[in-house]
């Protein structure tokens, strides 16, 4: 019989509680006994108090590497979403032997919809129809932008990627991609999918940003590339504010360069009160919330089990560091 662990979830959200308690209890218990706590700890004391006897984590936000180090029986770190490495210092669980696993893809179709809803947010100019219908203006005079015919540039081919590319198709849309790695998608898409960057940030009326934030992608579009986007563009961001560079793309909003922005993250998150951002009409702005649907959280706890159970099974999956 397998030994039974401590499964801990030291920052749970009350709310999805009941959606990992009913997809993962009763699959858990083969592995260890699970305990939750809700809420971000305060401190790093209350934050060793919760896991300091734990054999696995189930992470939602920031582990501190101190907290991680003084976590003697710690195997396995399984992170809420893609991007552990913004949260989980992976070389220091590598060296500390730790394993840590992602829940890859668990909600492509919420941030590809969540991007087109910004998208057309900033087209149809919703946040300013709307201010002005609350403020007793009928405005019938502002027109939007159609879509149909339009050129969609993709920065970055992945899951999200690929679903946004066929609900632009939907809509009519011609789209265009810039990847490191077209080669990679040579079998499944023609090359004409592919464009170099220039090309793209020069042609393409509306861009989206889908790549992961690393040391290679962090200010992939700074301000040469920015002044570079097809004037009258619309840029969308649901991917991380680190990939642009802010105080270029507040520049080119105030130009006029750019025709709008929808931003669903921002470089330094919560967004401050007096952020320039939100100044502009031509700006439709989201609290980092693309991810969040009662399917998508269902599909992370999902992940979340299987990631635990593959590896205590000696076969894990989704593995982002290893020792």
């Amino acid at each position: 019989m397998t030994r039974k662990r401590l499964i801990v979830y030291p920052d749970a959200d009350p709310d999805e509680n009941s959606i990992l308690t009913e997809i993962g209890a009763e699959r858990l218990a083969a592995y260890g006994t699970l305990e939750i706590h809700h809420g971000v700890p305060q401190s790093s004391e209350e934050y060793l108090y919760r896991i300091k006897d734990a054999a696995a984590l189930i992470v939602g936000w920031s582990l501190p590497a101190e907290v991680m180090t003084n976590a003697p029986h710690l195997e396995l770190i399984t992170f809420t979403g893609t991007g552990a490495s913004d949260y989980i210092d992976l070389p220091a669980a590598q060296d500390q032997g730790i394993t840590v696993c992602n829940c890859p893809g668990y909600a492509d179709r919420t941030v590809a919809e969540h991007a087109f809803a910004l998208l057309l947010g900033v087209a149809r100019n919703l946040t300013l129809l709307d201010q002005k219908m609350r403020e007793g203006v009928w405005d019938q005079d502002t027109p939007g932008v159609g879509l149909a015919g339009k050129q969609l540039g993709l920065i970055g081919f992945g899951g999200i990627a690929h679903k946004v590319l066929r609900m632009a198709e939907g809509f009519g849309m011609n789209v265009k991609v810039w990847t490191r790695s077209p080669e990679k998608h040579q079998n499944d898409f023609s090359p004409d999918l592919f464009l170099d960057m220039k090309t793209l940030l020069e042609t393409s009326d509306f861009i989206s940003l889908h790549l992961p934030l690393n040391d290679e992608t962090q200010g992939i579009l700074g301000k040469p590339e920015i002044s570079r986007i097809k004037a009258g563009a619309i840029l969308i961001n649901t991917a991380r504010g680190g990939l642009l560079d802010e105080t270029a793309l507040i520049e080119a909003l105030r130009s006029g360069q750019l025709k709008g922005v929808g931003l669903d993250v921002f470089a330094e998150e919560p967004l401050g009160d007096n952020h320039p951002l939100l100044s502009f009409e031509n700006v439709v702005l989201s609290p980092h919330v693309a991810y969040n649907t009662p399917e998508a959280v269902k599909a992370i706890f999902d992940i979340t089990v299987q990631n635990i159970s593959s590896y205590f099974d000696g076969k894990p999956i989704n593995v982002v560091a290893a020792p």
